[in-house]
């Protein structure tokens, strides 16, 4: 996948000349010359780098540099303040406004391309560690709330399988995949007094517990490779009639990843050991399913499509099983 670069400054042969060289040198590259269409292009475009020139007419460059590192997304986002000539004030309004360096014209086009090759490399190597940072809390989360058992691979199987037979494609799966093992790292911000409560929550505990899956996306944004499944992290308590949490979305417009990892999810639960029951026997955990789909909660079709699957794969074998997976809690 080629890089993305944001170029922002004012339109001049200068500009495109720059731009046309770092696409003959493999860069996606988006230019806008105000600091409106440039709030908007980095939302859109989710770019690698950004290139901010000290031209805009509504807006300095630092102003509009700490503008962008306000929203999480550009969190890792390295931003370069472009000016004509920078004075040791300069670097440090720069280094105020969140930006990564402060660029001195004139360069090159070789000179500055080596710069933004170092930057991507840097770049990139952020997003690798910061992604194995979240991996490892999710498997912190997993780990405590659900015993070790398994609960984050036995769920990504299930909700695998769903999703082929559902039709989903290699790129849907692989977000899919990704969703299962990472949609509860929001839980790393619940207390484990809540988590681990052997028993129902109070209104009180509810409250905090129905707060992960924002904190969740929060904590994923930042990640360029994880913002396609940030739908699945915020939306996999909602329900069908529009009474789930946090957004109370309805019916279709819960994305179906999220609705298949929800099915997979409850399924998982239901059929584990809690601190307050034993597992319930497949047979039973699939009419509760179907119990919760008549009452608007769960999608029908998906639930009906599980159940197929359930009796049909080799991968579902109706037995009880013995993990702790606690959806509800």
């Amino acid at each position: 996948m080629n890089p993305a670069i944001l170029l922002v400054d004012s339109v001049s042969a200068n500009r495109e000349e720059l731009q046309s060289f770092l696409q003959s040198q493999r860069c996606d590259v988006y230019a806008t010359a105000n600091a409106e269409s440039a709030v908007h292009c980095c939302l859109e475009t989710q770019p690698d780098l950004v290139l901010l020139y000290d031209s805009l007419p509504d807006m300095c460059s630092f102003e509009l540099c700490r503008r962008l590192k306000k929203d999480p997304l550009n969190e890792l986002t390295p931003i370069v303040l472009v000016k004509a000539s920078a004075d040791q004030w300069d670097i440090h309004r720069g280094s105020e406004a969140g930006a990564m360096s402060i660029w001195a014209m004139p360069l090159s086009l070789w000179d500055l391309y080596g710069r933004i090759q170092t930057l991507l490399r840097l770049k990139k190597y952020m997003e690798e560690q910061a992604r194995s940072v979240v991996f490892a809390l999710a498997q912190s989360v997993d780990s405590k709330h659900n015993m070790k058992n398994g609960h984050s691979d036995r769920l990504t199987t299930y909700a695998e399988q769903l999703g082929e037979s559902l039709g989903l494609g290699e790129e849907d799966l692989r977000e899919l995949r990704l969703s299962c093992w990472l949609h509860d790292i929001g839980k790393i911000g619940v207390p484990e007094s809540i988590l681990l409560k052997p028993g129902p929550l109070n209104a009180e505990e509810t409250g905090i517990m129905r707060e992960h899956p924002v904190i969740g996306e929060r904590m994923c944004a930042p990640l360029k490779s994880l913002r396609c499944i940030l739908p699945v992290i915020r939306h996999h308590h909602e329900k069908m009639d529009g009474s789930g949490y946090p957004d109370g979305l309805r019916g279709e417009n819960i994305p179906l990843k999220a609705r298949i990892l929800q099915v997979a999810d409850i399924y998982d639960a239901l059929t584990t050991n809690r601190p307050y029951r034993g597992p319930l026997a497949p047979e039973e955990a699939l009419r509760t399913l179907f119990s919760e789909a008549g009452k608007g909660w769960l999608d029908a079709a998906v639930v009906s499509k599980f159940s197929q699957v359930c009796r049909e794969s080799r991968y579902f074998p109706l037995r009880e099983r013995t993990m702790l997976g606690s959806y509800y809690a």
